[in-house]
């Protein structure tokens, strides 16, 4: 009798693990929670223009022709966007706001000592 209460005792100590117990006639679970990693949607920021030669910023980094962020090559800089290949396909980006251009200022005539230019 003993024994039998030790037993009974025994098995609410160790609560039945049916977690890896599944049903054989019930169709198998869908792979839905697997989580696939995804590349952040490529951002252009800004194309810039110095001494000729255009570069931009694209996700966070400057690029020219042929630099390679992550999975993204890039082909050119346009002048309002830029042209790259992902995924075996090619695509275009372009800037959202208008362009901006900065000339550089030309050559002023020096104010007199009086302030008044010549």
């Amino acid at each position: 009798m003993n024994r039998l209460i030790f037993l009974a005792a025994l098995g609410f100590c160790f609560p039945a693990n049916a977690d890896g117990l599944r049903d054989p006639m019930r169709p198998p679970l869908a792979q839905s929670h697997a989580t696939v990693p995804r590349e952040p949607i490529p951002v252009l920021s800004a194309v810039l223009t110095f001494a000729g030669e255009r570069t931009a910023i694209f996700n966070g980094r400057l690029v020219r022709s042929g630099s390679v962020v992550g999975a993204y090559t890039i082909d050119s800089v346009l002048a309002d966007g830029i042209r790259y290949r992902h995924a075996n396909q090619w695509h275009e980006l372009h800037l959202t706001h208008a362009v901006t251009t900065f000339k550089k200022p030309t050559a002023e005539t020096p104010l007199a000592l009086s302030g008044v230019s010549r």
